[in-house]
């Protein structure tokens, strides 16, 4: 993904916290929100509940696989929170 398909900063963040909606599910949480853009951008959270550092950035990787896979329309503010089944 290019550097531009990312939520940067953490008021983008907040953003998608306070007014996105949610999907859960027993693996993950995902916040989404329309940002208008011509481009999805994406976030990731995974707390240290999840597992170590190379656990947790692992997680991270396969999340950015699955984005590079199976890509989402354009137009979306998008956070993936990783619950610790995920692991």
């Amino acid at each position: 993904m290019r550097g531009e398909e990312y939520l940067t900063k953490s008021a983008q963040y907040a953003l998608v916290y306070k007014e996105g909606s949610s999907r859960v599910s027993s693996l993950i949480v995902m916040k989404a929100l329309p940002n208008g853009l011509n481009l999805s951008r994406y976030g990731f959270s995974v707390s240290k509940r999840v597992g170590n550092a190379v656990i947790r950035n692992r997680v991270k990787r396969l999340f950015r696989e699955i984005l590079r896979l199976a890509p989402v329309e354009p137009g979306w503010d998008i956070v993936f929170i990783a619950r610790p089944a995920t692991a």
